[in-house]
């Protein structure tokens, strides 16, 4: 549970670049849009080959990188807009320097599988980011950091793009993972792709149509994921999710909440797996 005297500028070690347990953090983002329809969530489904949920509908996400971090002296504002990197570390109970990270690791993560880019220039949102997909290329491919990707263009990520929403702890392959969750709204003139070496496919979907693939064992789903898009399909348009997010309780999750009545469709429908 984050403590509300949590002070981010407590003296930490910033070189503590751990999550919950020695786990690696990591992120994920539910990028939204308002359709006729309602409101659509980006989804995309991993490749079969994938080690962990093969075959699974996912948001984009991953793990943070050590290049994520700022260097030990760094100024928050240099390649930072929107609201503060201190205020963002009280709202997620984290360092700021682990704040910095999970914000540009959600921002990456969402242009490297998408092709999305939340951030801006001086001259205001990016409207178009597929001139920038070569470099997209070199980031995917580890050649260089988001980081130089955004000194090379002039750009900064906005934190105000990438609202807290959820926070969920577990093991896999005997491995800690601690994933945070955000809501990101697709910037006007921008379009995803499915461009990406961990999917077959992807696509805008209404989370209810999600949830009925579910259920008919159409669509595989952990629970993480479900979890979000089970909340996602309480919402009919993008602002009243954004509303929300505001109040977004971001106690840690960790584990299988068997107990927890919330989740219990999850645990005792057992739909049968017809991919």
């Amino acid at each position: 549970m984050i403590d509300p005297g949590f002070d981010p500028l407590d003296a930490v070690d910033p070189q503590d670049t751990s999550g919950f347990n020695g786990g690696r953090l990591a992120v994920t983002v539910l990028l939204l849009r308002d359709s006729a329809e309602g409101l659509e969530v980006w989804v995309q489904e991993r490749v079969s080959t994938m080690k962990t949920y093969p075959g699974h509908a996912v948001f984009p996400g991953g793990g943070v990188d050590p290049r994520d971090f700022p260097p030990r002296m760094w100024d928050s504002g240099e390649q930072w807009a929107g609201r503060s990197v201190v205020s963002m570390a009280r709202r997620m109970g984290v360092t700021k320097y682990k704040a910095h990270a999970l914000v540009f690791a959600a921002a990456r993560e969402l242009f490297e599988e998408s092709g999305t880019l939340l951030a801006i220039r001086d001259d205001g949102i990016i409207s178009d980011a597929s001139r920038y997909h070569r470099e997209r290329e070199l980031l995917e491919a580890h050649v260089i950091s988001f980081t130089e990707f955004l000194a090379n263009n002039g750009m900064r990520v906005d934190a105000d793009m990438l609202l807290p929403w959820a926070r969920w702890a577990g093991e896999d392959r005997g491995q800690w993972f601690d994933t945070f969750f955000f809501l990101g709204v697709l910037p006007e003139g921008q379009e995803p792709d499915g461009n990406t070496m961990e999917a077959d496919d992807a696509g805008w979907f209404r989370p209810g149509l999600i949830m009925d693939g579910w259920r008919a064992g159409l669509v595989r789903l952990a629970l993480p994921t479900w979890a979000q898009i089970r909340r996602l399909a309480s919402y009919s348009t993008v602002g009243e999710a954004l509303q929300d997010a505001s109040y977004s309780d971001l106690r840690l999750i960790i584990g299988d909440p068997v107990d927890d009545p919330q989740y219990r469709e999850f645990f005792t429908a057992n739909p049968i797996d017809r991919i």
